[in-house]
C-alpha cells in the first residue's frame, strides 16, 4: 500500500508539468490566432491601443546603435541566446536556454504613409532570424564565441574532458539575432500618444497588448503565426501525453490491489 502511494505520488509530478505544458501550448495557439485576426494598420491611421504594423525601420536621429557581441556589427536591435542540451540520460535530451539578452535602441518603423517611433519594453520582444553557431561537446569554439564568452560576465565556457578517443561536456548552441536599418518588419503592441511630441511624433509604439503581446519581428506575419501554432501544437500534444502518463501511474497501482 505505502508502495501504491508513492509511486502515484510521484505520477503526479508528470501529471502537474503536463498541465503546465497544456496551458503554454494553449496560449501560443491562442497567440497566433491574435496574430492572425489583427489587421494591420497605416500608420497615418494609428490611433491609442492595440496595432499592428509593417514597414522598414531607420535610427533616430540621435541613435547610438547596439554593437552585436558576437558578430561585432552595428545594429538597432540584438538578440543572444544561448542553449544547452540537458539529458537525464533515457532519451536524447532537450535544449535549454541557458541565457538570454535583448536590447534595442528607439528606432522608427516607415510604411510609406508615415512613420512612428518604437520603444522595446523592458522585458524585450524581439523575434529574429538568428545565426547559429553550434559547439559539439569538447570541441573548441570558434574565436568569436570564445571572445563573447570572455567578455559576458553571467557565461563560462564548458569544461571537456578527452577519454581516449571519446569527448565528453556540455553541447551548446550560441545564437544571435540583429535588427540592421532598412529592414522590413513586423510589429504587434500598443500605441499611445506620447507626451509632448516625444521626438515631434504624435505616437509611440512601446507596451504589449491587453493579452501581453509584444512583438518586433524582421520575420513575415505568416512565418510568425506559423511559427507560434506549431510550437503550440508540439506543446499541446506533449503536455497531453504527459498527463496521460501521470494519470495512468496515479490510478494504475490501486487497480491491482
Amino acid at each position: 500500500m505505502v508502495e501504491s502511494f508513492v509511486i502515484s505520488l510521484s505520477s503526479l509530478v508528470f501529471v502537474v508539468v503536463g498541465l503546465i505544458t497544456v496551458n503554454k501550448g494553449r496560449a501560443e495557439r491562442a497567440k497566433s490566432t491574435r496574430m492572425e485576426e489583427t489587421e494591420t494598420t497605416a500608420i497615418r491611421d494609428l490611433e491609442p491601443g492595440p496595432v499592428e504594423v509593417k514597414g522598414t525601420v531607420r535610427g533616430t536621429d540621435d541613435a547610438t546603435f547596439q554593437q552585436s557581441p558576437i558578430d561585432g556589427t552595428e545594429e538597432l536591435a540584438v538578440h543572444v541566446e544561448v542553449k544547452e542540451l540537458h539529458s537525464d540520460g533515457n532519451g536524447p535530451g532537450n535544449w535549454q536556454t541557458i541565457f538570454e539578452d535583448q536590447t534595442a535602441e528607439p528606432m522608427f518603423i516607415d510604411d510609406g504613409t508615415s512613420e512612428v517611433l518604437v520603444d522595446l519594453p523592458e522585458d524585450g520582444g524581439l523575434n529574429l532570424e538568428q545565426t547559429e553557431w553550434k559547439v559539439e561537446a569538447g570541441d573548441d569554439p570558434p574565436e568569436k564565441i570564445r571572445t563573447y564568452v570572455g567578455n559576458e560576465p553571467a557565461l563560462d565556457l564548458p569544461d571537456g574532458i578527452d577519454i581516449g578517443p571519446l569527448s565528453t561536456g556540455e553541447r551548446r548552441r550560441y545564437l544571435e539575432g540583429t535588427l540592421e536599418p532598412g529592414e522590413d518588419v513586423y510589429l504587434l503592441g500598443t500605441a499611445r500618444e506620447t507626451e509632448a511630441g516625444w521626438d515631434n511624433h504624435k505616437y509611440v509604439i512601446d507596451e504589449p497588448t491587453p493579452d501581453g503581446d509584444f512583438i518586433l519581428s524582421d520575420k513575415s506575419e505568416a512565418t510568425l503565426i506559423e511559427e507560434e501554432r506549431s510550437s503550440g501544437l508540439v506543446l499541446l500534444a506533449a503536455g497531453i501525453l504527459m498527463t496521460v502518463i501521470g494519470l495512468t501511474g496515479v490510478v494504475s497501482p490501486f487497480l491491482s490491489i
